[in-house]
């Protein structure tokens, strides 16, 4: 008896368990290499890189980082205002890591990575936030690229037919069945 999965299925289940894979060996990296006790934005950033449905995994990472890059510095450069409430510095650091992510005119998880990561330098502190966050990010956002390098990867076409002569470069000069 055959079992039968769908595509979509089967694609489903390859993106969860590469991002679950990915997610546990970003945090043991991170642990390893940093001392870090939780690098939890590690795990969180290999699970949004693998995510299904993203149609391209590393322009994603790519757009991640630029956001989370975005947000850091917003939230850090934030402590250097002169403001005491700490919602009204959450207010601006979320306006203006949205805000500039969304300028770049990149993908959708631009704006909401800086808006989230100011959000989390300004809550958690320098301390936790910014360059540990960072460092954290980049191990999932490196072993998340390798996972979608490896995984998913669309194949590519070899340039030349079966028999090794050129392939045919437009429709008109490819050869005709028939009269």
């Amino acid at each position: 008896m055959k079992l039968w999965i769908s595509d979509r299925v089967r694609d489903i289940l390859l993106h969860a368990l590469a991002a679950a894979i990915a997610a546990a060996l970003s945090f043991y990296v991170a642990r390893w290499m940093f001392g870090h006790p939780e690098p939890i934005f590690a795990a969180i950033t290999a699970i949004i890189c693998l995510a299904p449905g993203i149609p391209n995994h590393l322009h994603q990472t790519f757009n991640m980082m630029v956001g989370v890059t975005i947000g850091i510095l917003v939230g850090e450069l934030a402590f250097l205002l002169p403001i005491p409430f700490l919602e009204i510095q959450i207010l601006l650091c979320v306006f203006l890591g949205v805000l500039i992510g969304a300028l770049l005119n990149l993908a959708p998880v631009v704006p909401i990575q800086a808006g989230a990561s100011a959000l989390l330098v300004m809550v958690m502190g320098p301390s936790t936030a910014g360059l540990v966050r960072f460092l954290d990010v980049v191990v999932g956002a490196v072993i998340g690229a390798i996972f979608a390098l490896v995984l998913f990867l669309p194949k590519r076409v070899s340039s030349s037919s079966p028999d090794g002569s050129a392939a045919p470069e437009t429709k008109e000069a490819a050869p005709k069945d028939g009269p």
